[in-house]
């Protein structure tokens, strides 16, 4: 049975392999696009992607709603539909995955036939769990956001305090960020707006939905009402909302530090099942042919 779970890998990889490799070339400039840093394993993407487009997944419901809300708070909306699809890309690379994972415990255990049911199932269980790593990037970003809005409210704050525009202002703490950090990148997305024609209010109201960070889009709102409020008024409002978002400072940090503890115990559990998996699998194929 050994030798059926070993040809059974092979046969999967294989497949994989094979037709990743016949339709690299037809992806090629959508996965050069993409950051090596957070999908080293994008070579292997474009089989996904393929059968992205040849299944025509749907583009209504519940589901796609979920998924697409998650790669606006992560990738923005101007890319929506692009990550969208490197998404389901990296869902069908992990159904394989999981699938080749379970053919091998099966191999290692020396499983009975019996254990090809757990097969699918583990491919589905990691398919699942991309959108488990989508919403980590989601909470991750959120965080950043919460990190670095307070100092920039106080930046803004100094700078008009010192007699500068708004836009003035934005330019300059946007040319002196060191670290596009997300809450730089949209602020660099927002003139850029400005540049190209685009209305102010139009600009804002983007910037606030890419953010999705309540504190973010009342301070979009501030700036889109700051020709009715005055430069001066506007000021003060801005060193109200000084106070409040250093607040929310703190509580992103200890969310950072408690995420940081918790990432700890999920791979410490993915080793127990994997463990446990091994130990209880010869048992229960014993077990199951005393029936």
């Amino acid at each position: 049975m050994q030798s059926i779970y070993i040809i059974l890998i092979a046969a999967v990889s294989a497949v994989y392999l094979i037709i990743n490799a016949l339709v690299k070339k037809r992806y090629k400039d959508e996965v050069e696009f993409l950051d090596t840093k957070q999908y080293p394993y994008k070579n292997l993407l474009p089989f996904g992607m393929w059968l992205f487009d040849e299944t025509g997944i749907p583009s209504a419901g519940t589901y796609y709603v979920y998924l697409h809300q998650r790669v606006v708070m992560v990738y923005g909306s101007r890319y929506a539909q692009y990550y969208l699809k490197i998404h389901w890309a990296e869902k069908f690379f992990y159904l394989f995955l999981g699938i080749a994972i379970a053919l091998f415990l099966g191999a290692a255990s020396s499983s009975g036939i019996g254990f090809l049911i757990m097969v699918p199932v583990s491919g589905v269980v990691f398919f699942f769990l991309a959108d488990r790593t989508l919403d980590e990037r989601a909470k991750k970003r959120k965080l950043l956001f919460m990190m670095d809005f307070p100092v920039f409210i106080s930046k803004l704050t100094l700078l008009m305090n010192a007699g500068m525009h708004l836009r003035q202002a934005l330019e300059r703490i946007y040319s002196d960020s060191v670290q596009k950090s997300p809450l730089y990148t949209e602020l660099g997305t927002v003139l850029e707006d400005f540049a190209s024609g685009l209305g102010e209010s139009q600009a804002w109201q983007d910037f606030s939905e890419r953010c999705k960070i309540k504190e973010i889009s009342s301070f979009a709102n501030m700036v889109m009402h700051s020709s009715k409020i005055g430069g001066r008024q506007l000021v003060e409002e801005l060193k109200k909302m000084t106070y409040e978002t250093w607040e929310m400072r703190k509580h992103a940090a200890k969310q950072m530090g408690e995420t940081a503890s918790a990432k700890l115990i999920f791979p410490l559990m993915l080793m127990f099942l994997a463990v446990l998996l091994i130990v209880i699998t010869p048992a229960i194929m014993q077990f199951s042919k005393g029936f």
